[in-house]
């Protein structure tokens, strides 16, 4: 600066700082780069389901959401606007309806579609995605929904599914369209029919499982998936509908009655019960809202809360039912409200940035990935995996012969659906089920062990615990439940020394768990067991106890229980009706 005045220098070092103010403000501003985030989509999720071209004339690419009903972390909804925006057209997502499907009643169904309402709000106002909601008048499928939206579509995009219906609808679909479809795998971490996937290969138990997914695990869930910005917006519900309805002398969607999803979740259930003249929605069981509400926003509040408080003993503790360390997050991964691989990406995080807390994620992860997809390899490769003939061959054998074992206490269906057993933890554990719509994991097993031991057939028991889970849980109707059953009847597991009734299938016992926790289970009986009153008789005999709840003798619980007990009267007004088998 030589040559320059004092006041002249002074000047220049003066809009220099500026400068460099003003530069970090704006790095202030700007976020680093991340490199967890990504916007691909990993070509081993992505099948053709048959072998049509994309139509030319198509005005729409057209998204089926079924199984994956989320904003956030869903491949097949980032996978078909990144094929809207190669043809420069809208993306129009229509949600195939139905109240037929099978074990589904008012409790899923509310849960469901409480979720629906969300999601379609969402990709409204962030997104300019509408999600259309249609069922069959007279009764349908949610396929035939899919035939009808596809006439006008260039290609159609749909999440992958496990069990047979699932299965069976998209296959129908894709041999009913004559434009491609592609199934996106978005549920599982592993993509099952990607290289080195489970499809065509079944897994005999989680030992042989495990190491095939740890391996892949960090490289699958390295990655948040970032949305991918859609280029061609529709701003409203009447515009989208159009693009389906099409020209003049198009048929549309003609057959098909439109589901509210812009309105309440009663109104959504109202119209699947007008589109079949007032039989569609099984009214049987009521949701179970003052416990688990479904939704997007309320699986991710679950999660952060499940990362930030409960991973310390989780470990350690988590079969505790007093400690209630669960996530509570397998309704919402049941309808796809939340993705298992962001779930997996957040708690990876948190054992990085927290190596104590490593050991409770591992076993999180064991739980949510490893265990699950263990289950949707069984279902996707064993036709049997809803009927007893899913249970393993040495399991029905050592039953076989101790089927004529002398039973201790014999129920019916309507004994253990009303929970009116000797035994008062089962009857805490079904009442959970019936009241929360969930149970508590490491009671989910002492409970169906139960039904088989006190039921005079074990296929009949089977058959029993998979009805009761189907209709009460808010996770039933999917693999990991049909598993869960199933490893009670030995499924997954390994022969133990031989007992009466159970044969060389593993027993669980009240007292067992008591030598574990004891405290966990007195305070598990407080809080499920009041209504009953039997839980404080231990000097009664069993026996008593036993003719007690055949005879119906009242309980003297606390005015709390006494209104559960209420809310369980008013559920069994009606007999119960068994339903057959189902995906």
């Amino acid at each position: 600066m030589s040559g320059l005045t004092e006041e002249q220098r002074a000047r220049a070092e003066a809009n220099k700082a500026a400068a460099l103010a003003r530069r970090a403000a704006l790095a202030a501003q700007i976020p680093p780069l991340r490199d967890d985030v990504t916007s691909e989509i990993a070509p081993q999720r992505l099948r053709r389901l048959n072998f049509e071209r994309v139509d030319p004339r198509g005005r729409y690419v057209l998204l089926w959401v079924q199984s994956a009903q989320r904003a956030m972390h869903n491949e097949a909804l980032e996978y078909a606007v990144q094929r809207a925006n190669e043809h420069d057209l809208p993306l129009v997502a229509v949600f195939g309806s139905t109240a037929g499907f099978p074990h589904a009643n008012e409790r899923h169904l509310a849960f469901m579609y409480r979720g629906l309402i969300e999601l379609r709000e969402t990709l409204e106002t962030s997104r300019g995605i509408q999600l259309l909601a249609y069922t069959p008048e007279g009764g349908g499928e949610p396929g035939e929904v899919i035939v009808a939206a596809s006439a006008g579509a260039k290609e159609v995009v749909v999440d992958a599914g496990y069990t047979r219906p699932l299965r069976d609808w998209r296959r129908r679909v894709a041999k009913g369209v004559n434009r491609l479809v592609t199934e996106v795998e978005c549920d599982v971490v592993v993509p099952l029919y990607g290289p080195g996937g489970g499809a065509g290969r079944s897994e005999p138990a989680a030992a042989t499982l495990r190491p095939k997914i740890l391996s892949r695990m960090p490289a699958l869930t390295r990655h948040e998936l970032q949305p991918t910005s859609l280029r061609r917006r529709v701003l409203t519900g009447a515009a989208a509908e159009a693009l389906l309805l099409g020209g003049e002398g198009d048929v549309g969607m003609a057959g098909f009655a439109r589901v509210p999803l812009w309105d309440s979740v009663d109104a959504c259930l109202d119209a699947l019960d007008a589109a079949v003249l007032g039989a569609g929605v099984d009214r049987s069981v009521k949701p179970a809202d003052g416990y688990h509400v479904g939704g997007e926003r309320e699986a991710l509040r679950k999660l952060d809360h499940f990362l930030a408080t409960k991973l310390n003993d989780y470990a350690r503790s988590r079969n505790d039912p007093s400690l209630r360390l669960q996530s509570h997050l397998s309704p919402h991964i049941h309808y796809g409200q939340i993705s298992v691989v962001y779930v997996a990406h957040r708690a990876r995080k948190v054992a990085a940035a927290r190596p104590e807390l490593r050991r409770s994620v591992d076993v999180f992860l064991d739980e949510l990935v490893v265990r699950r997809e263990l289950a949707i390899n069984y279902c996707l490769n064993n036709p049997n995996y809803d009927a007893y003939e899913g249970v393993p061959d040495w399991a029905r054998r050592t039953l076989a012969d101790h089927s004529t074992d002398p039973r201790l206490f014999v129920y019916t269906l309507e004994q253990f659906e009303r929970c009116a057993t000797h035994d008062a933890l089962w009857n805490a554990a079904q009442r959970e089920l019936v009241i929360s719509g969930k149970q508590h994991n490491y009671l989910r097993m002492y409970w169906a062990k139960k039904i088989l031991e006190w039921s005079a057939d074990p296929r009949e028991a089977w058959r029993w615990a998979i009805h009761l889970n189907n209709k009460y849980s808010l996770d039933g109707r999917d693999p990991s439940s049909y598993t869960g059953v199933g490893w009670c009847w030995g499924l997954h597991d390994r022969e133990f020394p031989e007992s009466a009734v159970t044969g060389t299938v593993r027993r669980m016992s009240e007292a067992g768990m008591r030598s574990k926790f004891n405290a966990g289970v007195s305070n598990y009986l407080s809080r499920w067991g009041e209504g009953d009153g039997r839980y404080r008789a231990g000097k009664r005999s069993a026996a008593k106890a036993a003719a007690e709840s055949v005879a119906g003798t009242p309980g003297n619980g606390t005015p709390r229980a006494e209104s559960r007990q209420t809310r369980l009267e008013e559920m069994f007004s009606k007999k119960p009706k068994m339903a057959g088998n189902g995906g």
